[in-house]
């Protein structure tokens, strides 16, 4: 059981699955990352345009630093984009040396091994 998963409504923090009020009265993004630092609770992952990732409608969190979740704590197979921040889904490719990733926000391709071993 890993940390409780939230979801932002307003100025206000609620339990994902349940809907029922956590914590209000949020007046910026860095209150809310402050909260959420300070309590066992993982807010949603964000683009750097501060806009929420949801794969089929639900929100998507990261658990210990690169693993994503479902809100059903089904692991996800996704990366972030370098570009916009934004949420990177495999694309299907029949090749072995290719890890090609795509962002749903800005359509950048990118392959997470190579940038890895060019760093």
């Amino acid at each position: 059981m890993g940390p409780t998963k939230v979801i932002v409504k307003g100025h206000g923090i609620y339990d994902a699955m349940t809907g029922k009020l956590i914590q209000g009265g949020f007046t910026s993004p860095q209150a809310l990352q402050d909260y959420a630092a300070h309590h066992y609770i993982v807010l949603p992952e964000v683009d750097k345009a501060g806009r929420p990732w949801e794969l089929d409608g639900n929100p998507v969190y990261c658990l210990r630093g690169a693993r994503y979740e479902s809100l059903d704590e089904l692991p996800l197979h996704l990366s972030r984009c370098p570009d916009c921040g934004g949420m990177g889904i495999r694309t299907d490719e029949i090749t072995v040396e290719s890890d090609c990733i795509r962002c749903v926000q800005c359509g950048h391709e990118f392959d997470t091994r190579l940038e890895m071993m060019e760093t």
